[in-house]
């Protein structure tokens, strides 16, 4: 069976509702599924359309804004989604910007390559969603007309080889000052690293940005048939058929089961408040920061140091803090549930 590397520099977001699609417990839901090891995984290009042609793909855009930010998990009914692994840049932009602020972004890199390239005005004019077009047209009278590059093309035409090249090159720098000066004055900030230059498209694996103009993230899922062995007939498939990755399946059933203490869908903020306050005395502990918990997940394996479980982990103080153990690095490790429990009823 294929082992695949781990999922990394990406944010893997939880759908923690996926169980009452079974119409069971979150606890039940688990018991259920707690031999899989691997599941149908694959990278999803069209979610959503950068170009936003068309009414269903500006829904789309606001359907992965709702994803990032509310862990709303709307797939539609072919397949259930059960977490997505986003790029931290993507993850950033979207959590950081309001939807509006986004749509403002992509407006205006469409906005100054419809005005920079003549040539591809029509294409625009037959495809792109007619409210979007009527936005453009706007940010063009009020930002653009008037506006010349240094060299015309008359120019450029009666120039030699080494000056075409230099004209070429202060064209194109004189229209991505107009296009960043543009943004600055719409909406107070330079686009993202994507959206960066008018008229090009920037292919940047770090935001998901592929060649077909989309976002990608991984998604992770059950299809009907999938379910119907796993959950509902309650038999253990272990999916060879399927793609898998198995660091991504171990990410979610962690934090799925953590769910009712974290109430958090992001994986990435996995290890704060990892355990409820059941007395006052927790209270007086020294805080594990989190830099100090992500060193100790990473030397440990992100599995228990005693039996290897990698199912309901919990930061362990190796000195007791009632006997003067701190919070650090070289004292801590991670335990399951049920290590940690032995371990204190030894103590």
């Amino acid at each position: 069976m294929i082992k695949y590397e781990p999922i990394e520099d990406c944010k893997v977001l939880v759908n923690t509702e996926i169980h009452k699609k079974a119409k069971l417990s979150r606890q039940a839901f688990l018991e259920k599924v707690k031999n899989v090891k691997y599941i149908r995984t694959g990278i999803n290009r069209h979610y959503i359309s950068f170009y936003i042609t068309s009414i269903e793909e500006y829904g789309n855009l606001k359907k992965f804004h709702e994803l990032v930010n509310n862990g709303v998990f709307d797939f539609g009914n072919s397949y259930h989604v059960f977490a997505v692994a986003i790029p931290d840049k993507l993850y950033e932009w979207f959590k950081s910007q309001r939807l509006g602020a986004i749509e403002r972004q992509i407006t205006h890199w469409l906005a100054s390559s419809y005005f920079f390239e003549p040539e591809r005005r029509e294409i625009f004019e037959n495809q792109l969603f007619r409210p979007l077009l009527e936005e453009i047209k706007k940010i063009i009278k009020t930002h653009y007309v008037g506006y010349k590059p240094p060299f015309s093309e008359d120019d450029l035409d009666n120039l030699e080889e080494k000056q075409y090249e230099d004209a070429i090159f202060n064209n194109y720098h004189s229209k991505l000052r107009k296009y960043h000066e543009v943004c600055q004055i719409s909406y107070g900030t330079k686009p993202p690293a994507f959206l960066n230059t008018p008229g090009q498209y920037e292919y940047m694996s770090e935001y998901g940005v592929n060649a077909y103009h989309d976002f990608e993230f991984l998604e992770a899922y059950f299809t009907e048939s999938d379910w119907e062995n796993i959950i509902i007939k309650e038999s253990i498939d272990d999916l060879g058929r399927s793609e898998s990755r198995e660091d991504f399946w171990i990410n979610w059933k962690n934090t799925f089961s953590l769910y009712d203490i974290k109430k958090s869908f992001v994986y990435g903020y996995y290890f704060e408040d990892l355990s409820p306050i059941k007395n006052p005395q927790i209270n007086k502990r020294e805080r594990i920061s989190k830099g100090t918990m992500n060193e100790v997940w990473r030397r440990d394996e992100g599995k228990c140091a005693e039996c290897g479980s990698r199912e309901k982990l919990e930061f362990d103080h190796i000195i007791p803090v009632s006997k003067g153990g701190s919070s650090t690095y070289r004292n801590l490790q991670l335990l399951c549930e049920s290590c940690n429990r032995k371990k204190h009823g030894n103590i």
